[in-house]
């Protein structure tokens, strides 16, 4: 009996122990749920929900589109050359006996270049020129005698072949005493000089270079569907590094066969120069005219965003710019014919576009009247830029043409 009485003290203690145990536990998660309540509530109670910061204009410069005219080229580059020169090489054996013209001369189709000592070719000539008048002296006497039945035909043809042979041996003495004294074959200037007095030269020895600066040509080549838009006599304007305007030009030559390893053709441009002020052998660029557009929507390049594929400009409406996509047409230099999604009287964004998105907030802080969106106070450097690439469809006032 005092076993059991013990055993039910000891399970008596341990429940009071157990329930002592679990109201602490509860005890603690109501203050950590209050705790948590009070920080949930004091991040909640914070105050009213911020507002977003006002949405900024972007700064732009709009161009109001008027129909325009643009004019498409082809462009080719190349050397300039001479459209005459000449490399003057001795045909005969000799010694330089002096220089007639130096590098720098001008000279006039049959002035002396270069002269070789001809003192052997002019006893040369001289025999042959006595052969020559004893042959003839021998065939006018046997005519003579052939007439009066005295001498037979054969002797006759025999004299007379002399007397060719002669008269062959005369001429041939005498062409290469004038070879021997080398000549301008045309008017021109002396461009170099590769012989001095004293040297003794062969057959094809360069002795000088004349050329003819008073009319240059421009070489290069164009495609088949280019050169179908040409013919000779179309006038060019052929653009020189280091020279403001350009100088006036005209085709000349279209080539009726094409490069076989490039599959092109060639045009020659002609460009005169009688004041000289125009250098041979100079790098230099020819713009052809090849269509013109009238009375078209034409944008600068710097306008387009987008891809290749699918280009669009900004067009403002009231504060706001819209995003427009576009279809091109043909294009030149800066320029770039609409075809489709804009009209005449539309407000372009032509700079600050680059930070726009469909909608923007825009300020106009800037309008041009150009085409090409240019303003008399751009940085030299863009009006560089955009006078190197003579932007068609505008005249030297930079205005569009009416």
């Amino acid at each position: 009996m005092e076993q059991s009485g013990m055993d039910a003290e000891r399970t008596s203690v341990w429940k009071r122990r157990k329930w002592a145990w679990r109201s602490s536990c509860a005890t603690l998660s109501g203050v950590v749920l209050l705790g948590l309540g009070l920080i949930l509530g004091g991040c909640g109670s914070a105050g009213p929900a911020a507002e977003a910061p006002p949405e900024q204009p972007r700064n732009v410069r709009v161009l109001q589109l008027a129909p325009t005219r643009i004019t498409e080229y082809f462009e080719i580059s190349g050397t300039v050359e001479p459209l005459r020169g000449a490399n003057i090489s001795a045909e005969e054996s000799g010694t330089v006996l002096r220089v007639g013209h130096d590098k720098g001369e001008a000279v006039k189709a049959g002035d002396l270049l270069v002269e070789l000592d001809r003192r052997i070719l002019a006893a040369q000539l001289d025999a042959t020129q006595a052969n020559l008048k004893l042959q003839a002296y021998n065939a006018e006497k046997t005519r003579t005698l052939r007439a009066a039945g005295k001498v037979s035909e054969l002797e006759l043809l025999g004299v007379e072949a002399q007397a060719a042979q002669a008269r062959a041996t005369a001429t041939t003495t005498r062409l290469r005493w004038e070879r021997a004294a080398v000549s301008a074959p045309f008017a021109g200037i002396v461009a170099d000089r590769y012989v001095e007095p004293g040297e003794l030269v062969a057959p094809g020895r360069l002795l000088a270079r004349v050329i003819d600066p008073s009319v240059l040509k421009l070489t290069g080549f164009l495609t088949e569907r280019e050169v179908a838009r040409l013919e000779p006599g179309i006038r060019t304007e052929v653009h020189f590094d280091g020279r403001s305007a350009p100088a006036p030009g005209e085709v000349t030559w279209i080539g009726y066969e094409a490069d076989p390893r490039t599959a092109k053709f060639k045009v020659e441009i002609q460009i005169q120069n009688g004041d000289g002020a125009l250098r041979p052998g100079v790098v230099a660029r020819a713009r052809i005219p090849s269509r013109v557009h009238e009375e078209v929507i034409a944008v600068p390049r710097d306008a387009l965003v987008g891809s290749g594929a699918s280009p669009a400009v900004f067009v403002v409406e009231g504060d706001r710019a819209h995003r427009r996509a576009v279809m091109l047409g043909g294009d030149q230099g800066l320029m770039s014919v609409v075809t489709s999604g804009l009209s005449a009287g539309e407000r372009l964004v032509v700079r600050g576009q680059r930070d726009l998105v469909d909608g923007s907030l825009v300020r106009v802080t800037e309008e041009t009247q150009r085409p090409d969106g240019w303003r008399p106070e751009d940085p030299a450097v863009v009006r560089a830029a955009i006078d190197g690439a003579d932007a068609p469809g505008l005249d030297s006032a930079g205005e569009a043409p009416q």
